[in-house]
């Protein structure tokens, strides 16, 4: 068999001859469902077969009671088959509290079910499958991609039952979280022992910016350091057109929900100082935040600022948005820590359009704005500079400027097409360079189980 990807430029990324080898990615965020942990599951799916690897997604069902976008299933190649499960969780009652006007009492409760998380209703359903799956059609390796950190649950059982090559893929911290706040001791101690487990008994534990990885493997130090990989978030060329000319008001957008300590509340002072002090003319101005925005951050009160709250759209609706701003908003509150990227960041860079990042120091997102050139960074605690930012960003606007020096070739190293090559090596490295032996497993700690 032969198969190849060309990039425009006329370099292939793969091209010579191959045995295909077949992947079980165990997901539970795939499309219809929608938001930000669908989008790393659905590149791999999309892009692993053009380097030899067949996919079999293990996901749950359609009907889970999660925001949805059916626009995503077109871009499902035919070629993976999707296997859904069904599942039993807490969420369904969660939301009929949320419905019945006691969302104060849902949040309340909601913290007593991470076991690890909301989902692990799903992990009977997802093992049972899988493991017919597996004994159905033979695969090469598991990949468990989280959060929910359930998925690695389901990857665990699958690997010790029938000995696969596994990749655990971590997309957030799990119990070094700062958005996770166990409602005691024993919910810590069991997220834990359960976090230690699947760092222990995968064979390669990977994670989306090099602080959190680092974070991952001192957990478990007696394990090799070539187990752990970093593989960064990304995006799909496919999903990004020329911006075309920037927007005839100064339009600050911001895509995605604002939760926990990630508040618009630093961002929204420092405009509310700049446009009283004539720094920005309330004419010139439209601020626009899309997604799912909890009513906890009182947004009505700033209408003032012409600012604009619209409900969850579809990704490609949403990312049209993002093409008509002439500032893009990313926001990282200092609980965030230095590994936070936000998985938003990759379709900001992409559209070309300059961002103002409110974020903590050091902290990698604000790391690769800086050296892509692509946007300011400010203190995420400090509406002054935020404000200084707003300014700056405001004056080049007003000139006509967007971008001219951003680094468009170091922002293409995170496209989903260039990172695959990463993925699929790694892969083949595991199952083997013939795709039918894996190779022998690395140590295992005391007590772990194939």
């Amino acid at each position: 068999m032969r198969s190849s990807c060309i990039f425009a430029d006329g370099t292939p990324s793969w091209d010579g001859p191959h045995l295909v080898k077949r992947l079980l990615l165990v997901t539970y965020y795939y499309p219809p469902l929608a938001g930000s942990g669908v989008f790393r599951p659905l590149r791999l799916s999309k892009t692993l077969p053009e380097h030899g690897w067949d996919v079999t997604v293990l996901t749950v069902g359609a009907t889970a009671r999660v925001l949805k976008d059916p626009m995503l299933c077109r871009e499902v190649p035919a070629s993976v088959r999707v296997e859904r499960t069904a599942s039993v969780e807490p969420r369904v009652p969660l939301l009929a509290l949320r419905r019945l006007g006691l969302a104060g009492l849902a949040a309340r409760v909601e913290p007593w079910f991470y076991l690890p998380d909301d989902q692990r209703g799903w992990v009977p359903f997802a093992a049972r499958r899988g493991a017919q799956v597996l004994r159905e059609t033979k695969h090469d390796a598991v990949l468990s991609t989280s959060g929910p950190y359930s998925a690695h649950l389901v990857a665990l059982r699958l690997h010790r039952r029938f000995g696969l090559p596994w990749v655990a893929d971590f997309r957030d911290e799990w119990t070094t979280n700062p958005y996770i706040r166990y409602p005691t001791t024993w919910h810590q101690r069991l997220n834990e022992r359960l976090e230690r487990q699947v760092l222990r008994e995968a064979d390669r534990v990977v994670c989306v910016s090099k602080p959190w990885l680092s974070n991952l493997a001192a957990l478990v130090p007696e394990e090799p350091e070539s187990k752990f990989v970093e593989l960064a978030n990304g995006y799909d060329r496919d999903h990004h057109t020329d911006p075309g000319p920037l927007p005839d008001r100064f339009r600050v957008v911001y895509a995605g929900a604002f939760y926990g300590p990630r508040s618009p509340a630093i961002f929204l002072q420092a405009l509310e100082n700049v446009v009283a002090a004539g720094g920005i003319p309330r004419e010139d101005l439209d601020v626009v935040f899309v997604g799912h925005t909890s009513s906890d951050h009182g947004l009505d009160r700033w209408s003032h600022c012409n600012l604009r709250v619209i409900p969850q759209q579809p990704f490609a609706a949403a990312i049209e948005h993002l093409r008509q701003g002439a500032v893009l908003l990313l926001v990282i509150p200092p609980e965030g820590g230095p590994g936070n990227h936000t998985g938003k960041l990759f379709n900001y860079l992409a559209t070309g359009r300059p961002i103002l990042a409110l974020a903590p120091e050091p902290n990698v997102a604000a790391e690769l704005i800086r050296d892509s050139r692509s946007g300011v960074v400010a203190a995420s605690d400090d509406p002054r500079d935020v404000a200084r930012a707003l300014i700056s960003l405001y004056a080049d606007w007003k000139a006509g400027r967007s971008l001219p020096d951003q680094d468009r070739g170091l922002i293409g190293t995170y496209e989903a097409r260039y990172q695959v090559g990463a993925w699929s090596r790694l892969l083949d490295g595991l199952a083997g360079a013939d795709g039918r032996r894996p190779p022998a497993p690395l140590r295992l700690s005391p007590g772990a189980r194939r």
